[in-house]
């Protein structure tokens, strides 16, 4: 399998550890997994980063990294690029609300230790894919009215909450038929549809962790009643939960249209 990233090599910088201007032949990544720090590149350009942040430095671009913070931290990958089809430009991208982009870049430094070249390969890869979600998603978000973006962050937040579509209107700023119009322009349903299909997003990931009741997952993901619970999953899915537990790949993509 053909590749689009070749990785070179990977480090690890870690508070005050001299940093002098340098450049490197391939594009390189660095994230910041702790503090804060500036990076000064050749064309005079000056950009600030803190934790969760992806510096993204094309080739042969000189630059300094100078911490702003005495703990901070960064891991950097340097890699060769088979194709154009990957934006190297010189940029950041914001990946601090991201689970798992820093531990990849943890995972590459450890993978430098034993230079495995394909599996470093194909994790930057992955990273590459995850870069490309994360700026594809803010794209997405920067064309949506400002109330909406409150309300679907509000929503991914508090999901686990029994609030009213009243309530989340409220807090987003705007009418409730304003928000459902909102909703429905960019989802096809109205707020109550999207957290409903948020809830039972979360709920057949529960449903599969025996550890947890059937009342859990309800109680979990906003429905405290654990017959309520079972009502609307059944209704959304077609099978009860206690079904889709015991066979969920027949069920996950059943979906039925609910009442308001």
């Amino acid at each position: 399998m053909k590749l689009p990233v070749l990785f070179s090599y990977a480090g690890h910088y870690e508070k005050n550890a001299p940093v002098s201007m340098h450049s490197h032949r391939g594009v390189e990544l660095v994230y910041v997994s702790r503090g804060a720090c500036v990076t000064i590149f050749g064309e005079g350009v000056a950009l600030k980063a803190g934790c969760g942040t992806v510096y993204v430095t094309p080739p042969e671009l000189v630059h300094i990294q100078k911490n702003l913070t005495e703990d901070c931290e960064t891991y950097y990958s340097v890699m060769e690029m088979a194709g154009g089809e990957l934006d190297v430009s010189l940029r950041t991208i914001d990946a601090s609300g991201d689970p798992l982009i820093g531990q990849w870049f943890r995972n590459l430094y450890e993978l430098n230790r034993t230079y495995d070249l394909e599996e470093a390969s194909l994790l930057l890869t992955l990273i590459w894919k995850r870069l490309n979600g994360i700026e594809a998603s803010r794209r997405v978000r920067m064309r949506h009215h400002p109330a909406l973006v409150r309300a679907m962050d509000d929503l991914e937040e508090h999901y686990s909450e029994v609030f009213s579509i009243s309530d989340l209107a409220r807090r987003a700023g705007v009418s409730q038929s304003h928000l459902n119009a909102l909703f429905r322009h960019a989802t096809g349903g109205g707020a109550e549809e999207y957290l409903t299909s948020l809830r039972m997003r979360h709920a057949r990931r529960l449903l599969l962790n025996l550890h947890f009741s059937i009342g859990e997952v309800g109680e979990m993901t906003g429905y405290p009643d654990a017959n309520y619970f079972s009502r609307r999953f059944r209704l959304y899915h077609g099978v009860p939960p206690g079904v889709y537990r015991k066979n969920p790949e027949a069920y996950a993509d059943r979906a039925r249209i609910l009442d308001s």
